[in-house]
């Protein structure tokens, strides 16, 4: 009986745990097969998409070619050595940034040895000269005294001076005697000893200097690099299909890439030859300015040619069929324009009419 009773009730708590599971499950599945469902959608309200247009007026175009380059001097020599010596120390030294005046001596080279072979041989040319003033005396008596003259002007620590006017039977006789191929081998000499001294051409700055005082210094050596301040050319390469384009002398707009300053030069000099890998043309703008310096890297607007009656606009706006959108009667539409020139960033167009109620889509 006991059984009986105990097997009733736990039979009734099972049947009560089964129902609850049964109900929480029904439960959770029920929410998700409500979730599942998609939200009902929302009815899409008409909008209104503005656009951005300017009026179309046509007018000339001046196209401009950008093109980089660095400054270079238009005055500028590579100072090299003629002779073989010791650099001599001088006031001032040979540095980079020194100037110099035109004809002030940039540097010496020691000449001692040199120098005394010259007056070794004017010495041989005065005693060669002496020995013929007898002859002279006895045959030709109006030379004697030019001759005797010379001598007196001869001094062996000063150059040569010039051989007096000579008849031509005198020329012969002299020439017999070998003076004159003396006077000009010492002549050659000479001009050899002007090259132990360098002077500045020009007016202008050291900029740069491969020896120091003291250096020995070899024919054919290169000592440095001087060139004219304030006097630049700025060399840029060009299609060769814009060069008939381009007139010598025309203005040309040079901005300095890293200051944004803006300087004006002209167009000085184009080359006759095309580069055969780029097929470009190199061209020169020249710049007068003191603010320059050479090595400053700039970028030049050469003036190439110009259009009348046309209209620029942006030519990312023009598709593949060569159309851009138009407003009119507040409607986009399509229309095929003729664009004859293109620039980095500009379309040229040609055919587009100057109307109010035009507008092209920017």
């Amino acid at each position: 009986m006991f059984k009986n009773t105990l097997f009733k009730s736990l039979r009734k708590w099972i049947l009560f745990f089964s129902g609850f599971v049964i109900v929480a499950l029904s439960y959770q599945l029920s929410k998700k097969i409500i979730d599942s469902n998609p939200p009902p959608r929302k009815k899409a309200k008409n909008t209104v998409k503005e656009v951005y247009t300017v009026k179309v007026k046509n007018e000339p175009y001046q196209v401009q070619i950008p093109s980089k380059g660095v400054l270079q001097a238009y005055k500028r020599i590579r100072i090299t050595a003629r002779v073989r010596g010791v650099m001599q120390t001088i006031t001032p030294l040979f540095k980079s940034g020194q100037e110099y005046r035109s004809g002030q001596i940039l540097t010496k080279i020691e000449p001692s040895e040199y120098r005394a072979n010259v007056i070794s041989q004017r010495a041989s040319l005065y005693n060669l000269i002496t020995s013929i003033l007898p002859d002279l005396q006895l045959d030709f008596p109006n030379a004697y005294i030019q001759w005797n003259d010379y001598l007196k002007g001869f001094d062996l620590e000063n150059p040569v001076p010039r051989l007096p006017d000579m008849e031509e039977k005198v020329r012969l006789f002299v020439s017999g005697r070998g003076i004159i191929s003396s006077y000009y081998s010492l002549q050659n000499l000479e001009n050899t000893l002007t090259f132990y001294e360098i002077k500045a051409p020009f007016s202008g700055v050291l900029v740069s200097a491969n020896v120091t005082e003291g250096s020995l210094i070899s024919p054919g050596q290169e000592l440095g690099e001087f060139i004219a301040p304030g006097d630049y050319e700025l060399m840029v390469a060009l299609p060769k299909s814009y060069v008939s384009k381009i007139a010598k002398g025309s203005s040309v707009r040079v901005k300095s890439i890293d200051t944004d300053q803006i300087y004006s030069g002209i167009v000085s000099r184009i080359n006759a030859k095309v580069n055969s890998k780029t097929q470009s043309v190199e061209v020169y703008v020249r710049m007068i300015d003191s603010r320059l310096k050479e090595g400053m890297y700039m970028e030049a607007d050469i003036n190439a040619m110009e259009f009348n009656n046309v209209f620029a606009l942006d030519r990312g706006l023009i598709n593949g069929s060569q159309q851009i959108y138009i407003v009119k009667d507040n409607k986009l539409i399509l229309r095929k324009v003729n664009p004859i020139h293109f620039t980095e960033t500009l379309a040229i167009i040609r055919g587009l009419d100057d109307e109010k109620k035009s507008l092209l889509n920017l």
